[in-house]
């Protein structure tokens, strides 16, 4: 869920821009397997089609006017469904779980050599309880440049603490962007919000960050992950595209059924 995050960001309102829309095609490296996804936006509307490891066909719609999430499996022919509020109350409690578990480990890392101590830190980072986690997070433009798929990019650095977690390369060169940066905004903070630790700080960074993201390196638990844009363009995508496809039984979400299972255990 966490890397999912990466790929988001903000739009305004013009209505020549939005009739015509957008499509662009990212490769994700860093993960267990290479993945790829094409990206559908419409106003208010956000369709991901996934392929590649265990995510091969899968598809996510965000709806910002239901402020729901569904989950496609073409396989299945099935769907599952989550509002906003019930992803940022699962996400706040996984957080609250994450907690209490990294105090625990805190506390049995007093008994470690300093050997492993600085280990178990440096694999988790700024997610230890009181780390980097708490502190607020900080967004430079810099003046490094560079070209992705044929765009002129700006680098833009994103630290908690002295640790940089981000970095974003973006373009104003990608027409129309500008008139949709709003939408693109809420959705960059609704997945953002996905992550329960740091989530929040994320979210406030893409606040910061102006232009078309065309490649974003996020750094977490001792691994980058990248994901870049191969390809972007204005596509108009028919409104059918983003509602759940006739024919598909709505079943209970992995989400879901996590929430489910704190639920029992509390």
């Amino acid at each position: 869920m966490r890397k999912t995050c990466v790929a988001f960001m903000l739009l305004l309102v013009s209505s020549w821009a939005f009739a015509q829309g957008m499509y662009w095609k990212t490769e994700t490296e860093g993960t267990v397997a290479e993945r790829s996804s094409e990206n559908y936006m419409m106003p208010g509307k956000l369709k991901i089609v996934r392929s590649g490891g265990e995510s091969e066909g899968a598809i996510v719609i965000a709806r910002l006017d239901r402020e729901v999430f569904w989950m496609l499996n073409p396989e299945k022919k099935t769907y599952s469904e989550m509002t906003f509020a019930e992803m940022e109350q699962m996400v706040s409690k996984t957080g609250a779980k994450m907690d209490d578990a990294m105090a625990k480990m805190k506390e049995e890392m007093k008994d470690m050599t300093p050997e492993q101590r600085e280990m178990v830190e440096k694999m988790m980072g700024g997610k230890m309880p009181g780390g980097q986690a708490d502190m607020a997070v900080d967004v430079q433009k810099t003046n490094q440049t560079k070209t992705i798929a044929g765009y002129s990019c700006t680098k833009y650095s994103v630290k908690e603490g002295a640790n940089e977690v981000m970095t974003v390369w973006t373009t104003k060169g990608v027409t129309g962007f500008d008139a949709m940066a709003a939408d693109w905004k809420k959705f960059a903070e609704r997945m953002s919000a996905m992550n329960p630790r740091g989530g929040k700080g994320m979210a406030d960074a893409y606040k910061s960050i102006d232009g078309f993201p065309m490649q974003t390196m996020i750094k977490m638990m001792g691994q980058t992950v990248t994901a870049t844009v191969k390809q972007v363009e204005r596509r108009s995508t028919p409104a059918g595209e983003f509602d759940t496809p006739a024919g598909y039984k709505k079943v209970e979400g992995e989400w879901k059924k996590h929430m489910r299972e704190m639920d029992q255990d509390e």
